[in-house]
């Protein structure tokens, strides 16, 4: 008899799905997770044998419990609904973007990150969680780049300075499917450029603007960058944004403005792109696209503080006055004639 017969199995789909319904936390060269047979928060996963969950309390459960996998009999959701979508996309690469997505939602919840936990700039834990994974170090970085280099087309995983971009900003198309990552770093926060775009699916145009609008907002506030827009969350966790990921790339949410007119209807709208010449030629661009669709009557600017060029700067630098000045341009809105007036 197999010596792994001895022992209680449990099956999932992936390590991924079991880590999220045993409750893990990464715990370095472990994880630590709900015994499935006792419920006490004291299990073991070790990293380099995934296929044991063991209970450390050893006087009252110290179960030790089999796990299997079926992913390599099965496809994963992501996998069928990317092979479905993208068929021109190599197995190599399909896979890839599955395993990225699925690393990807993991890392929110199942890993400690001490930046993002911590106010990472000015932000408050949940709301980077949601947005923004950090790989931690360069080693997993390193990891990231070699499991991905068939979507990139170079593998950047003996890349030093690539590799210090630990900091991921997954943007996803309307079908939940990853588009482009923008990387930054933590590790060394003085990396020129500061931050990196990368297209995770080379079979298509890739989208180029984040953008979220929940039921409930009554402000959509358009930002050049992810960084800006989670910004005004910290004030109003309800806004919707759309953010670019530069000042240049107003084409994709111009076209997005006109077909979708329905989702900025009845809003406030608060363009707060940065407070220079490439943040105000993206204002005027877009502003006019919102006005040859008949929605400028609720449109506002956003006043910054002298010496603050973007919001994610003013929240860090006054957390109360990006506050105050958000809630009297929300309350108070500069109507269509001020700023025609303002912009001619």
């Amino acid at each position: 008899m197999d010596k792994q017969d001895l022992y209680k199995k449990l099956v999932y789909q992936n390590i991924e799905d079991a880590l999220a319904e045993l409750n893990a936390e990464d715990k370095g060269r472990y994880y630590i997770c709900n015994c499935p047979e006792c419920n006490a928060h004291e299990a073991f996963i070790y990293k380099n044998n995934t296929n044991f969950i063991q209970c450390n309390r050893e006087n009252h459960c110290g179960e030790r419990m089999l796990l299997q996998f079926h992913e390599k009999e099965s496809l994963h959701p992501e996998r069928e609904k990317i092979q479905n979508t993208f068929p021109s996309l190599s197995d190599d690469q399909k896979e890839a973007l599955t395993w990225s997505m699925r690393l990807f939602s993991f890392a929110k919840t199942g890993t400690k990150s001490e930046i993002l936990d911590n106010g990472y700039r000015g932000l408050l834990k949940e709301n980077a969680r949601e947005h923004i994974v950090d790989l931690q170090n360069e080693q997993v970085t390193s990891y990231f780049f070699n499991k991905v280099s068939s979507l990139l087309g170079k593998d950047y995983s003996n890349n030093s300075w690539m590799c210090e971009r630990n900091l991921v900003f997954p943007l996803y198309d309307e079908n939940n499917i990853l588009n482009r990552v923008l990387l930054r770093s933590s590790i060394d926060p003085t990396l020129e450029p500061k931050e990196i775009q990368l297209i995770m699916n080379p079979s298509k145009e890739t989208k180029d603007f984040f953008m979220e609008i929940p039921d409930k907002a009554n402000t959509v506030v358009f930002s050049e960058s992810l960084l800006d827009a989670l910004s005004f969350r910290e004030i109003d966790p309800n806004c919707g944004f759309v953010a670019l990921t530069g000042a240049s790339k107003t084409r994709q949410v111009q076209a997005y403005i006109k077909k979708n007119k329905g989702a900025f209807t009845d809003k406030h709208i608060l363009m707060a792109m940065d407070d220079d010449k490439a943040g105000w030629k993206a204002t005027q661009k877009l502003v006019a696209t919102l006005r040859t669709e008949g929605l400028d009557e609720n449109i506002s600017l956003f006043r910054y503080n002298d010496g603050f060029k973007d919001a994610n700067e003013f929240l860090q630098g006054n957390r109360t006055q990006f506050e105050k000045r958000y809630l009297q341009d929300t309350n108070q809105l500069q109507r269509a004639k001020p700023m025609q007036h303002e912009m001619s």
